[in-house]
C-alpha cells in the first residue's frame, strides 16, 4: 500500500511537472510569437521612416535644384543675349546695314521691336517686325527727358531707363552718344528677365554702322 501511494504521488509530481512544463512552454511560444511580431512591425515603421525620410531629402533637393536654377536663370539669360550681340558683325558707315543689324539685335535679345531714335526723338531705323514704332519712339523720347532731369537735378548722367508696364511688357531705353549725338535705342520685350544691360553689348556695333570709315 505504501509503495502504490508512493508510485501514484510520484507520477503525479511528474504529471504536474510536465503539465507546468507544457503551459511554460505555451507561453513561452507566445511570448516569443509576440515578440517576432513586435519585431516585425518596428522594421516596417524603420523601412517606412527610412523610406519617407529619403522622399523627404529628394524634394528638398529638387526644390533647391529649382530655386537655384531659378536664381540663375537671368545671369545665365544675360551672358546668352551679351555673348549673341557681341558676335554680331557689322561695318563702319554702313547705315543701310542698321535695319538688318536691328534685326539681328531682335532676334539675339528675343526683343519684339529694337528701334534707335536722335535727339529729337525722331526714328532712325527698326527691325522688320517691329510695331507701333511711332508710339515706341514718343515714349522714348519722354524717357530721355525724364533722364535729363534726373541728370541735372543729381548731377548723375543715367545710362539706361527701363519701365514695365501693366501689361508685362518691358520698356528698355539705353542713352548713348555717336560722334557728338545722342541716340537713344531702345527695345520692347515681354521678358520679365530682362535687364537694364540688356543692350549694352549692341552698341558698339550699332556705333559701327553709323560711324564715318576714316
Amino acid at each position: 500500500m505504501t509503495i502504490f501511494a508512493l508510485v501514484s504521488g510520484v507520477g503525479a509530481a511528474i504529471l504536474l511537472l510536465t503539465a507546468g512544463y507544457l503551459v511554460g512552454a505555451r507561453r513561452g511560444a507566445l511570448a516569443r510569437d509576440h515578440l517576432r511580431r513586435q519585431v516585425q512591425v518596428q522594421a516596417a515603421s524603420l523601412d517606412q521612416l527610412q523610406e519617407q525620410n529619403s522622399h523627404d531629402a529628394s524634394e528638398r533637393e529638387t526644390s533647391l535644384r529649382s530655386a537655384i536654377q531659378d536664381v540663375l536663370a537671368p545671369l545665365v539669360e544675360r551672358e546668352r543675349i551679351s555673348l549673341d550681340l557681341a558676335q554680331l558683325a557689322t561695318r563702319p558707315g554702313r547705315r543701310r546695314e542698321l535695319v538688318p543689324l536691328l534685326d539681328r539685335i531682335a532676334e539675339v535679345g528675343r526683343f519684339e521691336t529694337v528701334l534707335l531714335t536722335n535727339e529729337e526723338g525722331l526714328p532712325l531705323a527698326a527691325n522688320t517686325a517691329g510695331r507701333h514704332t511711332e508710339r515706341l519712339a514718343a515714349a522714348a523720347t519722354r524717357l530721355s527727358l525724364v533722364a535729363e532731369k534726373v541728370s541735372g537735378a543729381h548731377d548723375v548722367a543715367p545710362l539706361s531707363v527701363m519701365l514695365r508696364d501693366a501689361s508685362e511688357a518691358t520698356t528698355l531705353c539705353r542713352i548713348f552718344r555717336v560722334q557728338d549725338q545722342t541716340l537713344t535705342l531702345t527695345a520692347l520685350s515681354n521678358d520679365p528677365r530682362l535687364a537694364s544691360v540688356a543692350l549694352d553689348p549692341a552698341l558698339a556695333k550699332v556705333q559701327v554702322a553709323l560711324t564715318a570709315p576714316a
